[in-house]
């Protein structure tokens, strides 16, 4: 037995002996998260986070019910997880992550493969309770249905998903890289959504007034070829914590390589100071044309099913039959032969202000007045009168032709477009 004075010391003894250093207070701390990371930072205001801000993605390898596996995509703070309730049919997502926009997304995904046509359909809603106005997550935690080109964070994409200010958008990237788009869906009914992928064609269902699933408008092209990934997908917008999304009666079914596009038209807004956003305003199974605005350029005036309609130009869900004519604003003279250098163009409008030329071109012949064909609608500046070619950029990528940009395309204070976009 050892001495009392050495049975003291002996613990200290044996720590030095392997090379230990005696506890001298707490463990260091962590290094902190990037400001980007934190709520009321430009992040939280739709933009990426910075370059060197990444993590290698978490594979979490996993069956989970019809999923092959699921992962946070990207540099989440906080592990996102999945799981699934055979009995009830529920997929639990939880996901955290600062945003999925700009170039780089972060988030919880639960995924399997495919290739060709495909339509996905789910019922979804948040079971965390809401953040508080000053978090991150506020207005823009996210979930729902997801098809990704790749696991990167930065892939082409496109998505369905709620949004916690009570709206619903689509979201997509067209190229490996690019920046984020989206168009914002009205309506308050959210509680099922579903999406599908004919060809480079993305389309959007929401449910009607009697919950019956129908299309919402506000497709767009976006080329996800080969094997891509589809699944559910859970941003918090809030690097700092996570959030909880359920999913139930989840079907994903193969659609024919010869499905056909389900046609109709869509009355969509663009406001030219934020190119990124769209709103889909209206979707009819028939013709939809633009004939004008209110005084004070607030509502959209359009003609479908005989009726004369007016829609808020943003951020709302109301249609409602419209009496008397559209307001009456000077717009002046678009030159009748124009040089854009961009293919074929048609529907030149050249804003009230004459500070802004749009137009849709497309390649090839150019379209007729009954054709639906693959258009861009393009915005250009002009200067003294001449449209500034070397400025010009892309809007949106959608089917389209003549009559898609109407004569009443601007607003009356020249910072919004009206256009029609067709299934």
């Amino acid at each position: 037995m050892l001495p009392p004075t050495l049975r003291a010391l002996s613990p200290l003894l044996f720590a030095l002996a392997i090379g230990a250093t005696p506890d001298r207070g707490a463990a260091q701390q962590a290094p902190a998260a990037p400001s980007s990371s934190q709520p009321g930072s430009e992040k939280h205001q739709q933009v990426g986070p910075p370059q060197d801000f990444h993590r290698a993605s978490r594979i979490n390898p996993g069956r989970i019910g019809q999923f092959a596996d699921h992962r946070d995509i990207g540099d989440p703070k906080l592990p996102g997880s999945a799981s699934y309730d055979a009995k009830t049919g529920t997929y639990r997502v939880v996901g955290g992550g600062g945003n999925m926009w700009a170039g780089h997304d972060a988030f919880q995904f639960v995924w399997k493969t495919m290739s060709g046509n495909v339509a996905m359909q789910a019922d979804l809603g948040f079971i965390s309770p809401k953040p508080t106005p000053t978090a991150g997550g506020f207005l823009h935690r996210k979930g729902g249905l997801v098809i990704r080109q790749d696991l990167d964070p930065d892939s082409a994409y496109v998505d369905a998903v709620r949004m916690s200010n009570a709206q619903l958008s689509l979201q997509y990237r067209e190229v490996k890289g690019g920046p984020t788009r989206l168009i914002w869906i009205n309506t308050s009914r959210q509680q099922a959504v579903k999406l599908e992928k004919i060809g480079d064609y993305m389309y959007l269902s929401v449910p009607g007034p009697d919950g019956t699933l129908r299309r919402a408008g506000g497709s767009f092209k976006v080329r996800i070829a080969g094997t891509y990934f589809i699944g559910l997908g859970v941003c918090a917008h809030d690097n700092g914590t996570s959030e909880t999304m359920d999913f139930r009666h989840v079907t994903i079914t193969p659609l024919p390589a010869k499905a056909a596009r389900p046609g109709g038209a869509t009355v969509q807004t663009i406001n030219i100071a934020n190119p990124l956003e769209q709103t889909a305003l209206f979707h009819a199974a028939g013709p939809v044309a633009v004939t004008g605005w209110s005084a004070d350029g607030t509502a959209v005036l359009f003609r479908s099913g005989g009726a004369l309609r007016r829609a808020t130009a943003w951020d709302s869900d109301v249609v409602e039959k419209a009496a008397g004519g559209a307001a009456v604003v000077a717009r002046p003279a678009t030159p009748a032969a124009i040089t854009t250098g961009h293919g074929t163009a048609f529907d030149l409008r050249l804003s009230p202000d004459g500070k802004w030329l749009a137009f849709l071109s497309a390649d090839g012949t150019q379209p007729k007045a009954a054709t639906s064909t693959d258009v861009s609608l393009r915005l250009m500046p002009v200067s003294d009168g001449v449209p500034q070619r070397d400025k010009s950029i892309i809007l949106s990528r959608l089917v389209g032709g003549k009559g898609s940009l109407g004569d009443a395309a601007w607003s009356p204070d020249s910072k919004t477009l009206a256009f029609v976009s067709r299934d």
